[in-house]
C-alpha cells in the first residue's frame, strides 16, 4: 500500500486542517443535534425549546438538552479520542494502517467490562438496586481500569525481553489480546441468558453517558494528549526516518516513541469506557485524512481530533435512527461503513512505477585510483580534536567477540575523513557509537574535548545510516526540512502554521542546490530514483549545518561520477566550512582519492591511518585485505 502526496502546500493543508477542521466539528454537532427519533421535526423541536414555558418546550429542552446534548458531545469525545489514539499509534510504529487496540486495550478494556456485568447484577440483588441503574457508571470505570492495567501488562512483557520498542509493543499487545480474547469468550460462555445480554450489548459498541459530568475525565486526557502531539508534531514527522537516522537530526526515537504508545493507550482506554469497542474510527480517519493532508503531524493532529470527533457524531445519529425506534449499537455501524470506504481509500492516488534503488558494489576497488595528496601527520601541528576516543570498546549483545576493541582516534575540524575496511571490521559500529547511538562497553569519547555525558547534540553531530529510509508520501523538500528538527524546540509558529524562518529556509534551500535536488523540491520521494533520494537524505543531514558529519556509506546508490562529485563536495565542505566530515566508505578508489585521511580497521581494530601516500596506510590496507590487495597496491 502506498500513501501518495496530495497536492496541497504545508500551510494550505494545515490551514485546512485547523479552519476546516472546527467548520466540520460545529456543523456536525448540530447536524447530529437535530437527529433522533422525535414526533417534531428538528425546526419544530428547536422553536419549542426556545419558546415560552409549557409543556411543549419542557418535552422538547428535555429531549435536546438531556437526551441529545450528552449523546453528541460523548460521541464526538470518543470518536476524538480514537482518531488520535489512531494516528499517535500509527507515528510510533511507522505503520500507517496500526489500530489503537494493538497493544491490548480492547482486549483488557472487554474483558473488565465483560466480568463487570454479572457483578454489577449481582450486587444489585444484594442491595435491592435497579441493576439498569448500577451498569452504566460499573461497566465504564471497570472497562477504564481493565484497559490501563493491559497496557501497563503490555509494557511489562516487552521490556521483559529486551529493549522497549514499539514494535516489542505491539507483538505483547497481540498475545496479550489473544489472550483477553480467549477468556472473554469464556466467561460469556459461562454468563446466564440475561447477563450475557447485558455483556454482548457492551461488545457491540455504542455510546451511552449518563451524564455531561461523566465526559469530563475523558475531555481532561484528549485535551492534555492534543496538546502533546502538537507540540511534538515536528519530532513525531521524524520518526518516520526510522530509529537511527531520527535519532540523527535530534530526536530520541526510544522516548518519544514510548510517550506516543502510553497517550495513544489512554486516549483508547477513555474511549472503550465510555462507549465500548467501536472499531475502524482510529484506522479509518487517519487513512483519510492522509490522503488529502498528508503525512504531516501539524496538520494531521487538529485535523484527526476534529475530524474523528465528526465522523463519530454522525455515525452515532445515523444509528438512533437507521432502525428506529429500535436502536443500532454505534460499533456495527462503524464496522459496517468502515470497511467498503477503507477499501476504497486503499485505491486513492494514482498508479506509478518506481525504480529499485541499485546499490553501489561492496567490493573494494583499488585498481586505478588517484591518490590525494600526502599528509605529514607527524610534522603537522596538532589542532584541538573535535571528535575524539580513548580505549573505545563496543560489544553487540549476541556476539562473545567486541565489534570494536579499544580504538583510539582524534579528528579535528577541517578534515574529510575516509572510515575504511572490509565487512565486519566495525565501521559502522563505530560511527553508531560516536552518534551516541549505541553504549559503549568501556572507554570514552570527547566532544570538542570534553567527555561526552548523555546524548550528543544533533545541531553539533550529524548522523546519516547506512540505509536511510521514510514514510511514502513526503515531499522532497519536506524531508530535507527534517534536518531542522533540533533546531526547531522553541519555534511555536512552525507547530502551528508550518512557518520556517529565514535561517532554516536558507539553510534548506541551500542543502537542496547542493546535491543538485532544487527542482525537484516538489516531487514525491518514492517518485525518485535510487540515487535521488540517496542524494535527498544527504541533503537533510547538511540541512542540520552541524560542524561534525558522520556518514554510513552515503555514495550508496550512487554511479561513480555521483561519487566522486558527492565526495569533491564534502571535501570543500569540510575545507571551506571548517566541518568535520567522517564516513564509512567500501570504494578505495574514492576514499584514497578525496580523503584528507584514512583509517584502516580490520576485526574491531584500527590497523593503520594517514594520508593516501602514507607507507602506513598501505601496509594497514594490505593487513586489513589480504595479499591480492597488496599485489594490487604495490602495481598502482
Amino acid at each position: 500500500m502506498t500513501l501518495h502526496a496530495p497536492r496541497l502546500t504545508t500551510r494550505t493543508a494545515l490551514m485546512l486542517a485547523w479552519t476546516g477542521g472546527l467548520a466540520l466539528a460545529l456543523f456536525s454537532i448540530l447536524g447530529a443535534l437535530a437527529v433522533g427519533p422525535s414526533a417534531q421535526g428538528p425546526l419544530q423541536l428547536a422553536a419549542d425549546a426556545l419558546g415560552p414555558d409549557g409543556p411543549t418546550a419542557t418535552l422538547a429542552r428535555a429531549i435536546l438538552w438531556d437526551v441529545r446534548w450528552p449523546r453528541v458531545l460523548g460521541s464526538f469525545l470518543v470518536g476524538s479520542t480514537l482518531s488520535l489514539s489512531g494516528v499517535l499509534l500509527q507515528a510510533a510504529t511507522r505503520n500507517p494502517i496500526a489500530d489503537p487496540y494493538l497493544v491490548g486495550t480492547s482486549s483488557g478494556a472487554t474483558l473488565a467490562a465483560v466480568l463487570a456485568a454479572p457483578l454489577g447484577l449481582t450486587v444489585g440483588a444484594w442491595v435491592g438496586a435497579d441493576p439498569q441503574r448500577i451498569l452504566p457508571f460499573l461497566q465504564p470505570a471497570a472497562a477504564l481500569i481493565g484497559a490501563l492495567l493491559a497496557v501497563s501488562l503490555t509494557f511489562a512483557i516487552a521490556r521483559a525481553g529486551g529493549p522497549l520498542r514499539p514494535e516489542r509493543v505491539l507483538l505483547a499487545g497481540l498475545v496479550l489480546t489473544a489472550f483477553g480474547g480467549a477468556a472473554t469468550s469464556f466467561a460469556l460462555y459461562r454468563l446466564s441468558d440475561v447477563r450475557l445480554r447485558a455483556a454482548t450489548s457492551w461488545l457491540m459498541g455504542g455510546v451511552s453517558v449518563p451524564s455531561l459530568w461523566a465526559l469530563v475525565p475523558g475531555a481532561v486526557v484528549l485535551v492534555v494528549a492534543t496538546g502533546f502531539a502538537v507540540a511534538q508534531a515536528p519530532r513525531l514527522n521524524a520518526l518516520a526516518l526510522g530509529a537511527d537516522a531520527a535519532q540523527g537530526v535530534g530526536v530520541d526515537e526510544r522516548r518519544l516513541g514510548r510517550s506516543a504508545v502510553w497517550w495513544s493507550s489512554a486516549l483508547a482506554a477513555v474511549a472503550v469506557s465510555l462507549a465500548g469497542i467501536i472499531g475502524f474510527v482510529g484506522l479509518l480517519v487517519p487513512h483519510g485524512l492522509r490522503a488529502v493532508l498528508g503525512r504531516d503531524h501539524r496538520a494531521l493532529v487538529p485535523a484527526a481530533v476534529l475530524a474523528g470527533g465528526a465522523f463519530l457524531a454522525w455515525m452515532d445519529a445515523l444509528a438512533r435512527v437507521v432502525v428506529s425506534p429500535a436502536e443500532l449499537p454505534v460499533g456495527i455501524l462503524t464496522a459496517l461503513a468502515g470497511a467498503p470506504v477503507l477499501v476504497a481509500l486503499l485505491g486513492l492516488g494514482p498508479k506509478r512505477r518506481h525504480k529499485p534503488a541499485v546499490n553501489a558494489p561492496c567490493a573494494p576497488v583499488v585498481a586505478g585510483f588517484a591518490a590525494g595528496p600526502a599528509l605529514d601527520l607527524a610534522a603537522a601541528p596538532s589542532p584541538r580534536p573535535a571528535l575524539s576516543c580513548r580505549a573505545l570498546t563496543l560489544q553487540h549483545p549476541d556476539t562473545p567477540q567486541p565489534a570494536v576493541s579499544s580504538m583510539d582516534l582524534s579528528w579535528p575540524l577541517g578534515r574529510l575523513v575516509a572510515v575504511v575496511g572490509p565487512n565486519g571490521a566495525g565501521k559502522t559500529t563505530l560511527l553508531r557509537a560516536l552518534a551516541g547511538l549505541m553504549p559503549t562497553s568501556s572507554g570514552a569519547i570527547f566532544d570538542d574535548d570534553r567527555v561526552r555525558r548523555g546524548r550528543p547534540d544533533a545541531r553539533r553531530i550529524a548522523f546519516l545510516p547506512q540505509q536511510a529510509t521514510t514514510e511514502p508520501g513526503i515531499r522532497t523538500k519536506d524531508l530535507v526540512a527534517l534536518g531542522r528538527t533540533a533546531h526547531l524546540q522553541g519555534n511555536l509558529a512552525l507547530r502551528l502554521w508550518g512557518r520556517l524562518d529565514a535561517r532554516d529556509r536558507k539553510a534548506v534551500d541551500g542543502a537542496l542546490h547542493r546535491m543538485d535536488l532544487a527542482e525537484l523540491r516538489h516531487a514525491s520521494i518514492e517518485t525518485l530514483s535510487g540515487g535521488q533520494r540517496q542524494r535527498a537524505f544527504l541533503s537533510m543531514v547538511l540541512a542540520q549545518e552541524a560542524p561534525v558529519l558522520l556518514l554510513d556509506e552515503p555514495t550508496a546508490s550512487l554511479d561513480l561520477p555521483q561519487a566522486d562529485r558527492l565526495l569533491r563536495q564534502l571535501g570543500d565542505l569540510a575545507h571551506r566550512d571548517e566541518a568535520l566530515v567522517v564516513l564509512a566508505i567500501h570504494d578505495l578508489r574514492l576514499a584514497l582519492a578525496h580523503a584528507d585521511e584514512v583509517w584502516v580497521l580490520a576485526e574491531g581494530r584500527l590497523v593503520g591511518h594517514g594520508g593516501a601516500r602514507d607507507e602506513q596506510v598501505n601496509a594497514a590496507l594490505a593487513h586489513a585485505f589480504g595479499p591480492e590487495v597488496r599485489e594490487l597496491l604495490a602495481r598502482r
